[in-house]
């Protein structure tokens, strides 16, 4: 039996959680996924939560596991190049890089559609063009503090009353699983 998803290509150039954990169930399917990190550092949580010393933390395995990994200057004209190769081939682009970042580069809907008008492209983003927070970049706490979700959780009284963000990631992997739905579904469309 093959995997679903065996025979599509992704470029993922994403980072911490919201992203990745898009990314990540779309490899578990059986896709190639190619993550773009950068130069320095690569994804921020190689090295987060780190359980065994010079070794990548199980935080970043658990939203990287069955995923190829390339590191790019994007900033170069040779990582654009590299970018821009991978990009003509591929069913799939997802980015979740700081807010306009991607259309600076010359990879936003417009340039990478022109390239490839088969490529589907999916991005995350805190807040939606025009919104007076745009340039914001939402992490999980900003998730569910401009969300309401913390609001929702804590103590309803006493000095202690106020948003308390829940340990679960509510914003970084239910957005990511709402892309995943909406890949797939594009997915299915464009087949």
């Amino acid at each position: 039996m093959t995997a679903p998803l065996e025979g599509i290509k992704v470029i993922d150039w994403t980072q911490v959680q919201s992203g990745p954990s898009c990314t990540q169930i779309l490899a578990w399917l059986g896709a190639e996924v190619i993550k773009i990190e950068k130069v320095k550092g690569g994804d921020p949580t190689r090295n987060e939560m780190q359980d065994i010393p010079d070794s990548p933390s199980l935080y970043f395995l658990q939203l990287n596991s069955n995923k190829k990994s390339l590191t790019l200057d994007m900033k170069s004209d040779q990582g654009k190049q590299i970018l821009t190769d991978l990009l003509k081939d591929a069913d799939i682009f997802v980015e979740n890089i700081g807010p306009g970042d991607v259309e600076k580069l010359g990879f936003g809907w417009d340039d990478v559609h022109k390239l490839n008008p088969k490529l589907i492209m999916g991005s995350i983003k805190g807040f939606n063009p025009g919104s007076r927070f745009e340039k914001v970049k939402a992490f999980e706490p900003v998730a569910q503090c401009a969300g309401g979700a913390a609001s929702t959780t804590g103590w309803f009284s006493g000095p202690d009353n106020i948003p308390t963000q829940s340990g679960a990631a509510l914003g970084d992997s239910n957005s990511g699983m709402h892309l995943t739905i909406g890949l797939l579904a594009a997915l299915q469309l464009r087949n």
